[in-house]
């Protein structure tokens, strides 16, 4: 029976996260936001069942959502048309720098300081970006389908949101270059978390098929092991 008691505290003992989800918009019902109260807006595009759906530069932004601009966890689930050299994901800097996460001739990208392997990205076929940077650290993360494909500490701060309130501008290109490194897609869904997920937590949220993308919860997997293998001991000794 003491067995079976201390198994029962370890599954009700609760999970301790780095990052909180703040603002979840599923963008096959609409640009609202499902935790907070801040809604995405539209640069032309349009929302179906399948998604926001938007050509090139018809991206989204979002303002004043972040408590601290340089400590968050940004998952973009979507897809481009076009994969060929740049193709912008995320900027930083309200359109005033090049510097940004892109897809790059099929990997993910962050300009010009990391580059992930070939092959993380295939055209109209979706996947789940997740961009992290810890504050205390100033590492950047990111991630396709739950895999890391760069890091690198941001020592200049340029993957912090340095824009009126903070604005995050998706699948919009910089006014810089004049190259219109942008692509036509489609994005079903976009979250931000208040800090840094963790790999394992980033590896828990899987893939853009999966579910509602909440704090994942890896460690009460562990809890949950740990009682049943203490169930299957005690049960043999009886």
């Amino acid at each position: 029976m003491k067995t079976i008691s201390l198994c029962a505290l370890l599954l009700a003992a609760p999970a301790v996260w780095g990052a909180t989800l703040t603002h979840d918009y599923d963008l096959t019902s609409s640009l609202n936001d499902q935790v907070g109260s801040t809604a995405l807006v539209s640069l032309g595009g349009s929302i179906s069942g399948s998604g926001y759906t938007f050509a090139a530069n018809q991206g989204l932004n979002l303002s004043s959502v972040l408590s601290d601009v340089g400590n968050y966890s940004i998952l973009m689930d979507f897809s481009f048309q076009s994969l060929s050299g740049y193709r912008k994901i995320l900027d930083f800097q309200n359109l005033t720098s090049d510097t940004g996460v892109y897809n790059l001739s099929t990997d993910l990208n962050y300009y010009n300081s990391a580059f992930g392997p070939n092959g993380a990205f295939t055209a109209n076929t979706a996947a789940r970006v997740i961009i992290t940077r810890d504050s205390a650290t100033q590492l950047v993360t990111g991630y396709v389908n739950g895999i890391s494909q760069f890091s690198f500490t941001d020592s200049t701060s340029g993957a912090t949101f340095t824009g009126t309130n903070g604005i995050i501008r998706f699948f919009q290109d910089d006014n810089i270059t004049g190259q219109n490194e942008s692509s036509a897609g489609v994005s079903t869904r976009i979250s931000i978390y208040d800090g840094a997920l963790t790999s394992l937590e980033v590896a828990g949220l899987g893939g853009p098929q999966s579910a509602a993308p909440g704090v994942p919860e890896p460690a009460s997997f562990l809890l949950l092991g740990t009682g049943l293998v203490a169930l299957a001991f005690t049960a043999k000794r009886r």
